[in-house]
Parts: C-alpha cells; structure tokens; sequence
C-alpha cells in the first residue's frame, strides 16, 4: 500500500511540473495523490503577445526633444522684428517742410532811431511767408545794395551770430522771422562810398532777391542809400533782442 502511494505521486508531481513548464500558462497549484495541496509560487512569464506594450504620454507632459511643436505653436526664429522704417518726422525739420524762397516771402526793413550813434545805422529786416504753403527758413539774410540800372553793389559784408545762434523756424502762410542788419553810413559824393537806390533781400546766396519796403528811413536816405559796410545778424523766430547788439 505505502509503495502504489509513493509512485502515484511521484507521477502526479512530474505532471504537475510539466504543466508549470508550458510557455504563457500561469498555475498556482499542487497536486497530491490523496487530495492534500500545497502553494507553489507563482512563475512570471512573458505575456501571451510578442507585442512591445504601448506607451503613452499624459497630458501635460511636455513632448520628447525629437518632437517638434506645430508651426502654429513655436515661433519662427526668422520672424521679423516689428517695423521701425517709417518713424515719425521730427517737425520743423527742413527735410519735412521745403525751404523758403525769396518769392514767397515779402520783406520789410525798419530803421531804429534809437539805434543811430554817428555814421552807424541799424535796423530790423522782418520777412512774412507771403506764399499759399508752410516753409522753413534758417541762417541769414542775404542783404544786397541795389543802384538805379538794379545791379548789385559791392559791399564789404559780415555775417555775425548776432543776437545768437540762427534759429530755424516754419514759417505758415502770414508767419513771420526777424533779423537786425547793422551798417555804417558814408558821403556818396566820396571816392569808394558805396551807394545805392533801394535794398533787396533774399534767403540764399545767389538766389533770388525781393525789393525791400524801407520804414523809418529819412527821405535823404531813402533813395540815396551809402552803406560803407555791413554786418548782418541771424534769423530769430521773435523780434526780442534782435536790434540789442
């Protein structure tokens, strides 16, 4: 009795290995002829597919570095920077507002009493934009002496940066700028004094010339005008200090 007992499970536990043996079957169990078992740890094995298992990335991960965002999502590193070709132009600038001409301006020369030491003269050139258009003007005048056949005359002439700095200004239709002009008187009938009938002003050397209203003068002077010599101050936007030099 106690032999059959011991082949029995002999045979028994030999089928049970066989089964523990095959590929892809998990068993948790022992068998034994008189029906008594015992655990048997469970084996891992491979699953039932060849099939990698699928990974998948949760949401909100940020992608692999292999995985490039849509164009839509990252910038293009040539995008162009916003533009800056068309700033907005300085005013009173010469290069936004053409230049005055001696055709768009009417002058006016007034002579300061005051101002009268001697053979010495002054008086203050006030010139209005007479035109239809804004236009700027700088610097200073062109003062010319002008005989009875309109030809110039030559006059020893300096410019001086009196009462300062010229100050460029736009001048609207109406609008105006002064200058003050310093000079010295001589007898017409002496050899070398030069002599003239009226007074033209204009903006830019060589450039055109406009007649000039005279104020203030003596009618002696007014069409026998001497000027030995000249010194012409700067344009200002106002009259204040213009003739105080």
């Amino acid at each position: 009795m106690s032999r059959r007992r011991t082949t029995r499970w002999t045979v028994n536990r030999a089928r049970a290995v066989l089964l523990l043996a095959v590929p892809g079957v998990l068993i948790s169990a022992g068998v034994s002829a008189c029906g008594t078992s015992s655990p048997v740890t469970p084996v891992a094995a491979s699953p039932t597919s060849d099939t990698s298992p699928v990974t998948s990335t949760p949401t909100g991960v940020a992608p692999s570095a292999g995985e490039a965002p849509s164009a839509s999502e990252a910038p293009s590193a040539e995008e162009p920077a916003p533009s800056v070709t068309s700033p907005a132009p300085a005013a009173g600038t010469p290069a936004t507002v053409p230049a005055c001409t001696a055709n768009d301006i009417k002058v006016t020369l007034t002579e300061q009493p005051q101002r009268r030491e001697g053979a010495s003269r002054m008086a203050l050139v006030q010139m209005t934009n007479a035109s239809s258009r804004t236009c700027n003007v700088d610097g200073w005048p062109v003062i010319t002496l002008v005989n009875a056949a309109d030809e110039a005359v030559t006059v020893p002439t300096k410019y001086v940066a009196e009462p300062g700095k010229p100050v460029p200004a736009d001048l609207a239709p109406g609008g105006g700028v002064f200058a003050g002009v310093k000079w010295t008187i001589c007898d017409k009938a002496a050899a070398g004094c030069p002599t003239g009938n009226t007074i033209k002003v204009g903006l830019a050397k060589g450039g055109p010339l406009v007649v000039a209203t005279l104020e203030g003068f003596p009618s002696s002077e007014q069409s026998g005008i001497t000027v030995k010599s000249l010194q012409v101050g700067t344009i200002q936007p106002s009259n204040q200090g213009v003739v105080a030099w």
